[in-house]
């Protein structure tokens, strides 16, 4: 009896053994695959650059340019470079009838929103018809690294064939005689707009995608005049110097240097048009320019303070004179 239940008592200890041992027995006879390794997750998608930062790399490089801000080269100048053989590479913006007709020699035609394409290893050249649309194309190439001038006043000051200029500053037609005043006006405080252009985090392409937004915006000194009689919101900027300034200003407008554009921008009111002038529209057009770029709604008044006023103490007296031309030679 005592040999049964000790023979019973063994039985149990062996099998309770046995038990214990199989997933030893499992795990080391290889017949068992190995689970497999957990699939890499997938790289995320790069995060779109937010606006605020779009906004502060496209001021910084709205800073940067205006400490070395393209320039306005006289006829005379261009024409001495053609003829010395030195001579820049020069870019007209007009419409290509008109470039068929008459253009600077060794000029070469394109539109506006091809300019991105020219050589950055060029000293570069633009002209239009009075100055204004290429000083808009001066400043977004002057953002993006080129070496660039401005004719001042464009084919204008170049030829005095209508045929050729097509056209120009007329006071008879272009320049009013609007209401001016002395009181400084120091504008308003406001934010930053939106600059949402691109989902690159990347500056260079940040700024390109701003300057592919640029486009020449022009308001006549009429309109304007009846949008201020209107009362509409708006800022006007005045980028002449604080004498004439001083000495009579559209009225309601701030003043202050295309140089100081970067430290006064808290004075703009993103959500309401911005417009610009300066003598006769060059640089005015190239505060434009970078305004664009920064998201505001702006636009360069039609030959600057030339357009608004006929007083010689207002406009200081230097509207475009055609009996400064020269009418040098042109080519097809």
């Amino acid at each position: 009896m005592r040999l049964r239940l000790w023979s019973s008592i063994g039985t149990i200890i062996i099998l309770l053994a046995l038990l214990l041992a199989m997933p030893l027995l499992t795990a080391c006879g290889g017949e068992e695959e190995p689970a497999p390794a957990p699939a890499p997750e997938p790289e995320p998608a790069p995060a779109p650059a937010p606006a605020a930062v779009e906004y502060d790399v496209v001021k910084d490089a709205v800073a940067d340019y205006l400490t070395n801000i393209a320039g306005n080269m006289k006829a005379s100048d261009l024409y001495m470079a053609i003829a010395e053989g030195d001579a820049p590479y020069i870019v007209s913006l007009r419409k290509a009838d008109d470039y068929a007709k008459g253009h600077i020699p060794g000029a070469v035609n394109m539109g506006f929103g091809d300019l991105t394409t020219l050589p950055i290893d060029e000293e570069i050249l633009v002209y239009c018809y009075t100055g204004q649309s290429a000083s808009f194309g001066a400043a977004v190439l002057g953002v993006l690294g080129y070496d660039v001038n401005n004719l001042l006043h464009g084919m204008s000051s170049w030829s005095n064939d209508p045929a050729i200029y097509v056209t120009r500053f007329d006071p008879e037609k272009d320049q009013g005689s609007f209401k001016t005043e002395t009181d400084a006006d120091t504008g308003g405080s406001y934010g930053p707009p939106d600059v949402e252009n691109t989902a690159s985090s990347d500056a260079a392409e940040i700024v390109l995608a701003a300057a592919k937004t640029v486009a020449p915006k022009y308001i006549t000194a009429t309109d304007l005049n009846m949008k201020i009689a209107e009362s509409e919101d708006m800022t006007v900027i005045s980028l002449r110097s604080a004498e004439h300034y001083a000495a009579g200003h559209v009225p309601g407008a701030i003043n202050f240097g295309l140089g100081a554009l970067a430290d006064n921008l808290d004075k703009l009111d993103p959500d309401a048009p911005v417009y610009v002038y300066c003598y006769t529209g060059q640089s005015a057009a190239q505060a434009v320019s970078l305004l664009q770029m920064l998201g505001y709604d702006v636009y360069s008044i039609k030959f600057g303070m030339c357009g608004w006023s006929s007083d010689p103490a207002i406009n200081a007296g230097k509207c475009f004179n055609p009996d400064s031309v020269q009418d040098y030679k042109t080519e097809k």
